[in-house]
């Protein structure tokens, strides 16, 4: 175990609430937290951490949504954060905590756009989240046990991203339809001071295409996504080149009362590309899974 053993406990409290003004709604939220941790060897840490959010979201005749939310909390060390200290075989590294870590506190405004009609969704989010004492697990270029050496540490950061989607119903008829799909998003994650202000394990920006057909018992799905390069890397880092995703969908099926036997076959990775996620701990020396073809009969009760 490269955690010693820890007993933690959690008292919490909390409201959530939502009052309607005609088109406007009001949804609201407090939460106020105890955690404690208590290791077998070492000083017992307690925190108090509380969140709030205030969100309006208003819903038009028109098919207009407008959502704005803000929200600040706070978030306690966990275990592995505090107390870690050996090697974490899942993830091929040696992890090393830091027991005087403070809690994290952050401050966030999140935006949503969407416009929905009988063939249409649009849809856009944009979010900022600024972090006071951010936690997170950071390469030294260090071994242990020939092991790579992470340190769980923590500094000011900010976070700033968007998602977009967009789906068109081309053809609609009793028994399905044919559907159109796409998407992108972005996130952009920085320390607010330092040499080096990227943070490690930030995913690339990617962007996607879809087609889904429904017809009587019928469905086919067939995904295009393309991720790209990875290199605003955090320092011992290594970059990651884009990749893309062919992914297909095809499943047959049958309604017993109310149960559903289904009989399917599907592939992902059809391109055979050399995927390495950029977020995975172990993309250096094992990337994802290549060409893959799966077929099967699933019975859901």
């Amino acid at each position: 175990a490269y955690v010693p053993p820890v007993d933690t406990r959690t008292y919490g409290l909390f409201y959530v609430g939502q009052r309607s003004f005609g088109v406007v709604d009001l949804e609201g939220g407090l939460r106020y937290e105890n955690v404690s941790h208590d290791p077998q060897f070492g000083l017992t840490r307690s925190f108090d951490v509380g969140a709030g959010s205030l969100g309006l979201i208003s819903s038009l005749e028109s098919g207009w949504t407008f959502a704005l939310l803000g929200d600040y909390s706070t978030r306690a060390p966990t275990v592995e954060e505090l107390f870690s200290d050996g090697p974490h075989l899942a993830t091929g590294s040696y992890e090393i905590g830091d027991p005087e870590l403070d809690k994290e506190r952050a401050a966030n405004v999140s935006a949503t756009i969407q416009w929905e009609n009988d063939s249409w969704l649009l849809a856009a989010s944009f979010y900022y989240t600024d972090f006071t004492d951010f936690i997170y697990e950071q390469p030294t270029g260090e071994e242990l046990d020939e092991l790579p050496v992470f340190l769980w540490q923590q500094d000011d950061a900010t976070f700033r991203g968007v998602d977009l989607e967009a789906e068109w119903r081309a053809i609609q008829w009793d028994s399905g339809e044919f559907a159109l799909t796409a998407f992108y998003d972005q996130v952009r994650a920085k320390l607010k001071d330092g040499n080096n202000r990227n943070l490690p394990r930030i995913p690339p920006e990617r962007w996607g295409l879809g087609a889904r057909l429904n017809w009587i018992g019928f469905t086919f799905t067939l995904d295009y996504a393309r991720s790209s390069e990875q290199t605003d890397i955090a320092d011992f880092e290594l970059p990651t080149e884009g990749f893309e995703d062919l992914r297909a969908y095809l499943g047959y099926g049958w309604d017993f009362n109310d149960s559903l036997l289904e009989v399917f076959i599907t592939g992902r990775n059809l391109t055979d590309d050399e995927q390495r996620h950029h977020t995975s701990f172990i993309k250096d020396f094992a990337p994802q899974p290549g060409r893959t073809i799966e077929g099967g009969i699933r019975f859901t009760l």
